[in-house]
């Protein structure tokens, strides 16, 4: 993992992703003993996926390098938080999601919630992440992506879309509370619509065209990736390399 998590933090930044669920009474669970499971999902007819990550509170690091559609390792101390996987084809279209279960309030000791995910480089995916309260490492430079969606809640998220884009992108990213950073190719053209302010937001190798931000290969480069950013309270930094 990238970051070295605030377990100071963490109770709160769940009880703010329990509160978004509308749970008006919060039940409670007990922290128990740390478990690893491993998850290897490997496609049969599908050439193409679409993948679906929902993490209620912990730390998520989702790459590239799979040798299979999937490849994760779950790190987590509370019993009814136990990740569930689940993948289907309807011919040559799949589908996989992996989602947390369970929404009670864990006490005890200190939490632990670690999801390490590898993906393949090969199949195109339709990548969807929702993350509730904590931090976040997308390194998706790698990844055959046909669309991504990223939607967070409280935390740290960082996205990694530098690289060589063989396609054109359409990037939607909705931010609660925190900070996000991400990092976008120069070779390939970019432009970033930028619908909110209430958060600061800083950029590195990108210049203003009107409400928006583009780099030097915008029009020029083959391919585009158009990043479209909702964002709540907090802060967001833009940087091409």
């Amino acid at each position: 993992m990238t970051f070295g998590f605030d377990k100071k933090l963490i109770a709160v930044l769940v009880i703010l992703w329990l509160a978004t669920l509308g749970c008006n009474t919060l039940q409670t669970t007990r922290v128990g003993d740390l478990r690893t499971d491993t998850r290897t999902v490997e496609t049969d007819s599908a050439t193409s996926v679409k993948v679906q990550i929902e993490i209620g509170a912990g730390e998520l690091d989702v790459q590239s390098g799979a040798n299979s559609l999937m490849d994760a390792t779950f790190r987590y101390n509370v019993d009814e938080w136990k990740p569930k996987v689940d993948y289907h084809e309807s011919g040559v279209q799949g589908e996989l999601t992996v989602t947390q279960q369970g929404e009670k309030l864990p006490v005890g000791n200190q939490l632990i919630n670690e999801w390490d995910i590898q993906l393949s480089d090969d199949i195109p995916l339709d990548l969807v992440i929702h993350t509730g309260a904590g931090n976040s490492d997308l390194n998706l430079s790698n990844l055959s992506l046909s669309g991504l969606e990223i939607e967070t809640g409280a935390g740290v998220t960082i996205v990694d879309l530098t690289g060589s884009w063989k396609q054109n992108l359409n990037v939607s990213i909705q931010g609660g509370v925190g900070k996000i950073t991400v990092r976008l190719p120069s070779e390939t053209g970019v432009r970033v619509q930028m619908n909110s302010a209430l958060v600061s937001v800083s950029t590195s190798g990108l210049e203003k065209d009107g409400n928006a931000y583009i780099n030097q290969a915008y029009g020029i480069a083959d391919n585009t990736i158009a990043l479209e950013i909702d964002a709540g309270v907090g802060s967001i930094e833009l940087e091409v390399p």
